[in-house]
């Protein structure tokens, strides 16, 4: 166990999931969902539905979905691509890289109760340890203007705030997104 390292932060691990862990992973979004639903929806996730389990069900197809996983639980997830959508293209990013060049962050999430425990910075640590191993130039996401809570964690973790910028979904009716970028 590393210094300074309580046992179960020694115990999380962080790992790619896999079809069996479809089912679990839809609940552990659900469950975050629901939490925002009967808080404060700052990600505006409970308001959209979003991610919905097609959505997750192809992230793990895909390979994209990683799992946070303590104590035979899991803890948290994320997903990791290089999909972008094109409000990315027009942003001035501090190093140039190709689509392939740049590990998009995709829905993470922290389950409820294991909010406050470092889970979202493990989270953090083991996207930028993966992006580093495959030689990435960058590390790219957008927060929605009213996620306070994503705002702050992603600014003190050392992304840089590229600012405000008019974001596409689609289907959404959310338009205003923060862009940061963490250079590897």
């Amino acid at each position: 166990m590393a210094v300074g390292m309580s046992a179960a932060e020694a115990d999380r691990r962080f790992l790619k999931a896999s079809p069996e862990d479809t089912a679990a992973a839809q609940n552990v979004y659900r469950r975050i969902i629901d939490h925002l639903g009967a808080t404060i929806d700052y990600p505006r996730w409970h308001q959209v539905g979003h991610p919905a389990p097609d959505l997750i069900a192809s992230w793990i197809n895909a390979g994209e979905l990683y799992l946070v996983w303590e104590d035979g639980e899991i803890a948290g997830v994320v997903a990791l691509n290089h999909e972008a959508v094109s409000a990315y293209k027009e942003v001035d990013w501090a190093v140039e890289a190709a689509p392939e060049q740049a590990l998009v962050v995709h829905a993470l999430g922290v389950v409820p109760d294991q909010q406050g425990r470092g889970i979202a910075r493990f989270i953090l640590d083991s996207t930028i340890a993966l992006a580093k191993h495959r030689g990435m130039r960058a590390v790219r996401l957008d927060v929605y203007v009213d996620n306070t809570p994503a705002l702050e964690l992603y600014s003190r973790y050392g992304f840089t705030d590229l600012g405000c910028h008019t974001v596409d979904y689609g289907n959404y009716d959310l338009t205003q997104f923060h862009l940061f970028e963490y250079v590897l």
